[in-house]
């Protein structure tokens, strides 16, 4: 269940409430959201309601909320997506299947954003190859680094096989040097470096690191790279940043690396070796 719900509220299985439609699941989340009064709720809709596989009565709404959050004197916007389980009568954040043990949640995948494969997050291969595989990563998170430079290398040898679209996820709350990293990489993307794209994945660096001229003075050391530390924060890199989180919020992104191919959640991170072609003897 998302920490955001749990921090601003307890929306737990309300067995009196009839859930006449669409309007009721929206009015009971502002409601429920509007008990907390650090929680001012701009707005609250249904961007999608999905059917759970195997699980009749119950449908997966995908919620955009849009609240502002009141802690002390600070007062911040927050807009997040995610996912309420509704039957005709009952509404809950969390629905586990009982004979699997198996969280609902990570059954459901909400619909792909339009304009998911644009040319600006093809990292690798060719627009109209077979397959398209979408990657939300984090250059220093661990476990991208043990997968995404393969399925780098794959789709940079199988270009016919493989479209690779990259998208930025810096966790910078466990990973503050990605937030520059990923800056970085942007840049060097657009100016045809992709090296420096996969040398990061390999970069030995301290996560922990804040002070953006200690990080680049890394990166160019390391990777002889040493982009103008304004473009970092020019608008279009602030932009494109934005967008990713976006569209990982969207999607549901809550951790790192998510990977779809062709449109469908990989969990194994590895479909993307049955796309490619055997060459003929």
């Amino acid at each position: 269940m998302s920490l955001m719900w749990r921090s601003l509220t307890t929306l737990a299985i309300a067995g009196s409430v009839l859930m006449a439609g669409d309007g009721d699941v929206v009015r009971f989340v502002k409601h429920k959201l509007a008990r907390n009064p650090q929680v001012h709720v701009n707005s609250v809709e249904i961007t999608d309601k999905l059917p759970i596989p195997g699980i009749k009565g119950w449908s997966a709404y995908v919620m955009a909320l849009d609240i502002n959050l009141t802690r002390g004197k600070q007062r911040r916007r927050l807009e997040f997506e995610d996912i309420l389980f509704v039957s005709k009568q009952l509404i809950t954040t969390e629905l586990v299947d009982r004979k699997t043990g198996r969280d609902v949640r990570s059954m459901i995948q909400p619909k792909m954003p339009s304009g998911i494969y644009d040319k600006s997050h093809l990292l690798y291969g060719k627009a109209d190859a077979k397959h398209k595989i979408i990657v939300f990563s984090d250059p220093l998170c661990p476990f991208c680094r043990m997968s995404v430079p393969d399925i780098m290398k794959a789709a940079k040898e199988h270009p016919d096989d493989i479209a690779l679209y990259y998208y930025h996820m810096p966790l910078v709350s466990l990973h503050p040097a990605s937030e520059t990293l990923v800056r970085v990489m942007a840049v060097a993307q657009k100016e045809g470096r992709k090296d420096i794209v996969q040398k990061m994945y390999h970069l030995p660096i301290d996560s922990g690191l804040k002070d953006e001229k200690k990080i680049l003075a890394v990166v160019k050391k390391r990777l002889g790279y040493a982009p103008d530390p304004k473009l970092l924060h020019a608008p279009w890199v602030d932009k494109l940043l934005k967008h990713d989180r976006a569209t990982g919020r969207k999607l549901l992104v809550t951790g790192t690396p998510t990977v779809y191919a062709d449109g469908k959640k990989d969990v194994t991170r590895e479909r993307y070796k049955r796309f490619i072609s055997k060459k003929k003897k």
